[in-house]
């Protein structure tokens, strides 16, 4: 993001989820002056724009799998186009909205740098996200994008802006995993692609574990992202989330490691995900939302 300008961009949705709350995560951290903030340090970043779903989701969870999965790639089309509009003169930071967003925003980022297959992405997450329509337990798309960037799921999803992958499992690195299925840990065990549980993550450290990864998502790519989903950390720092898992990260491995890279001419675009205001306790989330984007500023 080298001597390129901020721009903020909110993805509204909460389709993926089983609680749709994380929908007006984006808006939340609009009006409680988010952009305001982080202008102290850099005066110059400011909303690109919030992205929404055809229709509200809160209102209408009755919808079977198939219509979800029509509504949340119509979505997908329109995050990756905006994504691609700001890619083009500004550093994106997403702000999700559910995980099924990612799906958007990486389909937009490669679709503009030109980097189907050669993209690097660190998905930072207490989950894989790595099923598919015919694997889910839960029938929640917000625990498949990462499997449909890799080519697998649901046509509508894995052919967002372009047909067939944009990611290749020799780029992919997770961090802070501990809780998954058989299913979506068979492939990615199947594609090979790296993933660092939380187990590796307290016997090695989160430093030593991220320069790993970017390394590896850096090595013959045509630059890297990171994905954070705030579940990745213990909810004692990020309560507001609709999926809690205890024993994860702290904010203050996290963080250095992100002010490490942020003048990395190869780092791309950053996108933080599953906010959920209304489980969030005395700003606790939403202030580490902050804290994260602070430190590539």
């Amino acid at each position: 993001m080298a001597n390129k300008i901020v721009s903020l961009v909110g993805a509204a949705q909460g389709w993926g989820a089983g609680r749709p709350e994380t929908e007006i995560g984006p808006r939340t951290l609009q009006e409680q002056g988010l952009a305001q903030a982080l202008q102290i340090i850099d005066p110059l970043i400011a909303w690109h724009g919030i992205v929404e779903p055809d229709i509200l989701s809160t209102p209408h969870r009755h919808l079977h799998l198939p219509e979800r999965l029509q509504l949340i790639a119509r979505f997908s089309e329109k995050l990756a186009q905006q994504v691609k509009a700001c890619e083009k003169s500004a550093f994106p930071v997403i702000l999700g909205g559910d995980h099924s967003v990612a799906i958007g925003t990486w389909s937009g980022v490669i679709t503009a740098l030109e980097a189907q297959s050669e993209f690097g992405l660190i998905w930072i997450d207490a989950h894989m996200d790595a099923h598919t329509q015919d694997t889910t337990p839960s029938g929640n798309i917000h625990g498949m994008p990462l499997a449909a960037l890799l080519g697998h799921g649901a046509n509508e999803l894995v052919d967002v802006c372009e047909r067939g992958a944009k990611l290749h499992p020799s780029h992919v690195v997770l961090i802070g995993v501990r809780s998954f299925e058989p299913e979506e840990a068979a492939l990615l065990d199947k594609l090979n692609v790296k993933v660092f549980y939380m187990v590796d993550v307290k016997k090695r450290g989160f430093e030593s574990i991220f320069h790993e990864a970017l390394e590896h998502v850096s090595r013959g790519t045509k630059g890297f992202g990171v994905t954070i989903d705030i579940d990745a950390f213990d909810p004692t720092f990020a309560p507001g989330t609709g999926t809690q898992e205890p024993g994860g990260i702290v904010p203050r491995d996290v963080i250095p490691c992100l002010a490490q890279i942020k003048d990395n001419p190869e780092f791309k675009a950053l996108e933080i995900v599953e906010f959920d205001p209304t489980r969030d306790e005395d700003n606790k989330s939403a202030k580490l939302i902050q804290d994260l984007i602070s430190a590539i500023l």
